[in-house]
C-alpha cells in the first residue's frame, strides 16, 4: 500500500510539472535607447500579453519590483529601475508567471540605457495572433542576421487585423537600414574602399550588436584600410626623397582624404610640395655670379619672392686667398675675402631690393716699423704720408735669408653692409650691389677702401 502511494504522488508530480508553460524571451534592444537620471543607473522594459502576468526577481537587488507598468494595446509593459557598475555584474534575473515555470536570464545593464526584452509563451504562438506571430518571427530572424526574411515576415505582418502600425512600420525601418548598410558595405568592400566599408559594418553594428558577420568584417576592413594607409604613405615618402613631388602629392592627398593616421604629417608635405612647386614656377630661387674690384671671384644665392619676404648669402673672394692657404704670398700679396647676408623684398614686378650686413677680411704681409702701414696694393707707406710709397726695406724691419718666407700674416677688417636691387625677369638674373666698410684701424683706411660696388649676372629658377 505504501509502495502505491509513493508512486501515486511522484505521477501527480511529474504531471504538475509537465503542466507548467515555458515562457521564451526575446531581446529586441535598441543601442539608441537612453535612460535619463540623475545617476547612472539603467532600466529595463520587459513587454508581455497582459495574460500572463509576471513579477520579478533579482539575484543582487533587494527589490525588482516596477515602478510603473502601462497597458499598450493587449500587452502590458513593465518599467523597471536597476543600479549598474562591476559590482552588479553576473546579476540574474528571474521572472515569475502563474502556471508557467520561472525563467532565469543574465541581466547586463549599461548605465543609462535601456534593456527591453519580450516574454512570450511561444505554445500559444497561433492563438496570439496574426500580427504578433510574424512580429516575433521578424525579430528573431533580425538577430540571427536573416534581414530578408525579416522584411518579408513584417511585411506579412502589416496585413495583420490587429496590426500594430506603429510598431511595425518602426521594424520595417530598422530591417531596410540593416539591408541597406550591409549592400553599401558589401558595395565599398567590392570597390576596395576599406574605410567607408568599415564605417558602414560599424553603424550596421550600432542598429544590431548581434551580428558577428558585420563584426567580423569591419575588423578585416579596419586591417585592410590601415594597411593601405601605411603603404600610400610610405610610396609617397619614396617619391618626395626621389623628388617626384606630383607623384607623391597624389598619395599624401590620398592618406589625407581617406583620414589615415598619419594623414596630419601627410599634409604638411602636401604644403610643403605646394610651396617647391610655387616657387618653382615663379623662379624665385636666384643664383648669380659676382664681380667686384680686386675680388674676380664671387657667388650669390637667394629666394626672391613675389608676396613674402626672402634671404640672400653673397661670398667672394680673390685668388690670393688659395696661395695663403699654400703659404707661398709675399709682400705686397693681397688676399681678401667678403661675405655678407640678409633679406630680399619686392618692389615691383621684375625689381627687388636687398639688404643686409657684412663683413670683409683683407690680408697684408710684413713685420712693419713704426709708422708703417700698407697702401691699397699692399706696399709699405708712411702713416704720415700715405700718397708715397717708401723702399720696403725701409718699412720693415730686417730679415734675414730663410728668415724672409717668415713674414707676419696682417688682417684688416671692416663691417661691410650691403645693399642693392636684383632685376629678376624669368630664367634671368641681374644684381648690383653697393658696399660701404667700417674699418676698424683709422689707419687701414687707405688699405682697405670705404666702399665698393659690385656686379652680378646669373639665372633664376
Amino acid at each position: 500500500m505504501r509502495k502505491l502511494s509513493t508512486l501515486l504522488v511522484m505521477f501527480l508530480m511529474a504531471q504538475f510539472v509537465l503542466a507548467q508553460g515555458v515562457l521564451t524571451v526575446t531581446d529586441v534592444s535598441q543601442p539608441t535607447d537612453v535612460y535619463s537620471n540623475d545617476n547612472d543607473d539603467g532600466a529595463l522594459v520587459v513587454r508581455c500579453n497582459a495574460s500572463i502576468p509576471l513579477t520579478f526577481d533579482s539575484s543582487m537587488d533587494k527589490s525588482a519590483a516596477p515602478f510603473n507598468t502601462v497597458m499598450e494595446g493587449s500587452d502590458s509593459v513593465y518599467y523597471i529601475n536597476f543600479p549598474t557598475g562591476r559590482r552588479y555584474r553576473g546579476r540574474i534575473l528571474s521572472i515569475f508567471s502563474p502556471g508557467y515555470q520561472t525563467l532565469n536570464i543574465p541581466l547586463n545593464i549599461e548605465p543609462k540605457r535601456v534593456v527591453t526584452l519580450i516574454v512570450e509563451d511561444p505554445n500559444s504562438l497561433v492563438d496570439a495572433g496574426c500580427y504578433k506571430e510574424h512580429r516575433n518571427k521578424g525579430l528573431n530572424d533580425i538577430k540571427n542576421m536573416n534581414y530578408p526574411e525579416a522584411r518579408l515576415q513584417f511585411e506579412t505582418a502589416a496585413e495583420c487585423s490587429e496590426v500594430d502600425t506603429a510598431e511595425n512600420n518602426a521594424n520595417l525601418a530598422l530591417v531596410d537600414t540593416l539591408i541597406s548598410l550591409r549592400n553599401k558595405a558589401e558595395l565599398f568592400v567590392r570597390l576596395k574602399d576599406y574605410r567607408k566599408a568599415a564605417e558602414c559594418y560599424n553603424h550596421l553594428l550600432s542598429f544590431n550588436s548581434s551580428d558577428t558577420y558585420a563584426e567580423k568584417q569591419m575588423v578585416e576592413c579596419q586591417k585592410q584600410y590601415s594597411d593601405d594607409c601605411m603603404m600610400a604613405f610610405q610610396q609617397a615618402e619614396h617619391y618626395f626623397e626621389r623628388h617626384e613631388y606630383d607623384k607623391a602629392k597624389e598619395l599624401y592627398q590620398r592618406v589625407v582624404d581617406d583620414n589615415c593616421a598619419n594623414m596630419n604629417q601627410a599634409f604638411s608635405k602636401i604644403i610643403q610640395i605646394s610651396e617647391l612647386s610655387r616657387k618653382k614656377s615663379e623662379h624665385t630661387r636666384v643664383v648669380t655670379y659676382e664681380y667686384q674690384k680686386d675680388v674676380p671671384i664671387g657667388i650669390s644665392t637667394g629666394s626672391y619672392n613675389q608676396h613674402k619676404a626672402g634671404g640672400f648669402f653673397s661670398l667672394s673672394m680673390n685668388s690670393k686667398i688659395f696661395e695663403m692657404a699654400r703659404k707661398e704670398n709675399k709682400v705686397g700679396d693681397v688676399p681678401e675675402a667678403n661675405l655678407s647676408f640678409g633679406w630680399t623684398i619686392k618692389i615691383v614686378n621684375p625689381l627687388w631690393i636687398f639688404f643686409g650686413p657684412g663683413l670683409t677680411g683683407k690680408m697684408y704681409y710684413g713685420d712693419y716699423k713704426d709708422d708703417y702701414v700698407p697702401n691699397a696694393k699692399g706696399k709699405p707707406v708712411h702713416v704720415s704720408d700715405k700718397s708715397k710709397e717708401v723702399p720696403e726695406s725701409e718699412a720693415l724691419n730686417d730679415w734675414d735669408g730663410d728668415d724672409k718666407k717668415k713674414l707676419r700674416l696682417n688682417a684688416a677688417v671692416a663691417i661691410s653692409p650691403v645693399v642693392g636691387l636684383c632685376v629678376k625677369y624669368s630664367y634671368f638674373a641681374l644684381r648690383v650691389s653697393y658696399q660701404y666698410r667700417f674699418v676698424m684701424k683709422k689707419e687701414l683706411e687707405k688699405f682697405m677702401g670705404t666702399q665698393r660696388l659690385a656686379i652680378g649676372i646669373g639665372v633664376a629658377f
